[in-house]
């Protein structure tokens, strides 16, 4: 259940908030080489990929740290980097690139957390590129913020950071959730931010959890996004189940719409697709095959067939 559980968490966002979400990856995954197989160049990589980015924090940690305490030795960071193919009929080309970083600053008591990724979102958006419309293909930009929390359970938390095609931008948000039972469960959030360019946003997201006896996962995600600059608001909903196959792989079943307010109140587009995820070698090595058909308004609905090829590496110790 602890691995499946993992799988999930770690398809549907980004490492290091807080676990009340479920669009939130709690830990990265344990990082270990199974006993029966040797270090491989893979392995290297990883393993100095993850030494080197804690130097680097480490000497980062250092300029805020209390003159004769070593706590900045104990700096970390981790993530993810994610390749992909994504072909689809009318497009051939269509490659992916996505990273998260997080570092965590014990200088700074672990309250501001130095954040980069290639969105300033913490919320999981349609998986494959083709569908970002019409927000989230604004929002892939290189990210850098600071976001500072009381403690690592708080339910507010604020960023200052740059982003979003070099804006620098402000954002608090607000999330909790609700446990009716050890199988249901609401999760909530709220946030509200300004951009130097595109004014003022706010988000509102409501996902509804169900756990099944025999492990199997439901949810359904819902999320309005209002627009300052284009005075409309976005709207999302998407339904998702895991079926758990063994304990290194699973599938998840997607079905996503996404809509505007302007010029009136319609559907822009709809995707559906079924996605096979596994680690079958090592615990921080993921693939991923994903099918899929995608209709687009812009494409007047008429299905778009692909099949998503991705591999996901995870770096850093919890």
């Amino acid at each position: 259940m602890a691995c499946l559980s993992l799988m999930f968490c770690s398809l549907l966002a980004m490492p290091g908030d807080i676990i009340t979400e479920p669009a939130v990856l709690p830990e990265t995954p344990v990082i270990t080489t199974p006993d029966n197989l040797p270090d491989t160049w893979m392995d290297l990589w990883q393993r100095n990929l993850t030494q080197s980015m804690n130097y680097t924090v480490q000497q980062l940690d250092s300029f805020f740290a209390l003159k004769g305490s070593n706590r900045h030795e104990d700096a970390r960071a981790e993530g993810r980097i994610s390749l992909g193919w994504e072909p689809r009929s009318r497009d051939l080309a269509e490659f992916d690139v996505r990273f998260k970083i997080r570092v965590q600053l014990p200088a700074l008591e672990n309250r501001v957390d130095l954040m980069l990724s290639d969105d300033e979102d913490s919320q999981q958006n349609a998986s494959i590129k083709a569908a970002r419309q019409p927000i989230e293909r604004r929002r892939r930009n290189t990210t850098i913020a600071l976001r500072y929390r009381s403690s690592d359970n708080a339910r507010m938390s604020y960023k200052i950071g740059t982003g979003r095609r070099g804006q620098i931008y402000t954002k608090a948000r607000y999330a909790d959730m609700a446990a009716y039972s050890d199988q249901l469960a609401l999760f909530y959030d709220a946030e509200a931010y300004a951009f130097t360019r595109d004014q003022f946003g706010a988000e509102l997201g409501a996902t509804v959890q169900f756990i099944s006896q025999s492990e199997h996962v439901f949810r359904f995600n819902n999320r309005f996004f209002y627009r300052d600059r284009f005075e409309d608001w976005v709207w999302r909903h998407e339904a998702q189940y895991l079926q758990p196959v063994d304990n290194k792989t699973a599938v998840i079943y997607t079905l996503f719409t996404e809509g505007e307010s302007r010029p009136n109140y319609r559907l822009g587009e709809v995707y559906t697709s079924a996605r096979w995820r596994s680690n079958p070698t090592r615990d921080w090595l993921f693939f991923e095959v994903e099918p899929f058909v995608l209709f687009t308004r812009d494409e007047g609905f008429k299905p778009s067939y692909g099949v998503a090829l991705r591999v996901e590496a995870y770096y850093g110790n919890p």
